[in-house]
């Protein structure tokens, strides 16, 4: 057990926002959930996954929605709506609350659940069900892979509407997704959202620890570079043991907004060492592959294609610019992804859609 600072938590908002992927959420929004914190109280409580009783129920609020939404509207009540939603359903089982955890990492979606462990006097868990990433789909989760169930589910919005949801098969997760992506475009294209209440077993055995201790080195990492005058670049692709994909300048974004997804492509020309060299990003919300080439791709999900600035500030997709310099850093995915059979089985329809018809390739052999 440790108590989180208000420095400890802007770290996390930075190094959360890096590991997003080009998602998560704006660090933007997650910075202003850090200060909403540092009203209500100094120090927040986290403990590590093994100290979860088994028995133990967590619950899990995130943020929904599309990024450029989230960006101009700000959140804050939908999660704490969103919460009391779901503790009114457990709590018709005689289930009280006590942890919760986030349910992907990113700047904005790891800082929510912290938020509403503030407000409502919770201990937050150190752990995520994505893999240390942020996810597009609620089925492109651990909690799919690993058969936990998306069902039931509550949505809110910042008026306190609250839409409780369940499925026929509680293992459906892209039934979940189709009915909470039409709630939350019907919500203004932002909600809060409570599902996965899982275990302290589950957590143990299947799901991804310590993302938010990562995500607070990384934070820590760049905010040191960055005072020494180093390269926080370099010191971030070291932390997270990475490989520097392209520097460069962000040449052309073409960007659409569909059912609460921003789809896309990020195009980046190469400078200094990787001068004379283009790199091509295709995202969903976060980034789903990065091609050198027309059929040659050098990353794919669910390794995760994170953004940095040159000076050292991660974005998100909905942060970046054209004229932006910048580094695109791919780390290889969890053990959690990479050891399980099908691993790619949530992500391949959305490859096929950006044009990838084969099968995952960890990066450092797309590299190597």
């Amino acid at each position: 057990m440790e108590k989180l600072t208000t420095e400890d938590l802007k770290d996390i908002v930075i190094g959360a926002t890096f590991l997003g992927s080009g998602g998560g959420g704006s660090p933007e929004n997650g910075l202003k959930l850090v200060d909403e914190i540092g009203r209500i109280t100094k120090e927040v409580t986290l403990v590590n996954p093994n100290e979860v009783p088994d028995g133990e129920h967590v619950a899990m609020i995130a943020g929904m929605g599309s990024p450029m939404a989230l960006k101009e509207k700000g959140f804050g009540p939908e999660a704490i709506f969103a919460f009391e939603g779901l503790q009114k359903l457990y709590g018709w089982l005689g289930i009280d609350f006590k942890y919760i955890m986030p349910g992907e990492t990113g700047g904005f979606n790891t800082i929510t659940p912290i938020y509403v462990a503030a407000a409502k006097k919770l201990t937050i868990v150190d752990a995520d069900g994505t893999g240390g990433r942020a996810v597009p789909d609620l089925e492109t989760t651990l909690y799919y892979l690993y058969g936990i169930p998306t069902s039931p589910f509550v949505l809110a919005d910042r008026n306190g509407n609250t839409v409780m949801g369940w499925t026929k098969d509680p293992m459906d997760a892209p039934s979940c997704e189709n009915i909470a992506r039409h709630v939350t475009t019907a919500f203004g294209m932002l909600a809060g959202l409570g599902t996965w209440v899982v275990s302290g077993y589950q957590i143990k055995n299947w799901l991804e620890p310590n993302v938010i201790a990562k995500s607070r080195s990384i934070g820590k990492a760049i905010r040191e570079a960055r005072e020494k005058g180093v390269d926080p670049v370099t010191e971030v692709t070291k932390v997270v043991n990475g490989i520097e994909l392209i520097r460069g300048e962000i040449e052309k974004i073409e960007t659409k907004t569909v059912a609460g997804f921003d789809f896309g492509r990020t195009t980046i020309r190469g400078i200094d060492k990787f001068e004379g060299k283009r790199l091509f990003i295709d995202f969903k919300n976060e980034n789903m592959i990065c091609w050198k080439a027309l059929e040659e791709p050098v990353a794919i999900v669910p390794d995760l294609m994170g953004l940095i600035t040159l000076d050292g500030n991660p974005l998100t997709n909905a942060d970046t610019k054209e004229g932006m310099k910048i580094s695109v850093i791919a780390v290889p995915a969890s053990e959690r992804w990479r050891k399980h059979p099908k691993c790619f089985e949530p992500w391949r329809p959305i490859l096929e859609k950006m044009g990838y018809k084969g099968d995952y390739i960890p990066v450092e052999k797309l590299v190597g």
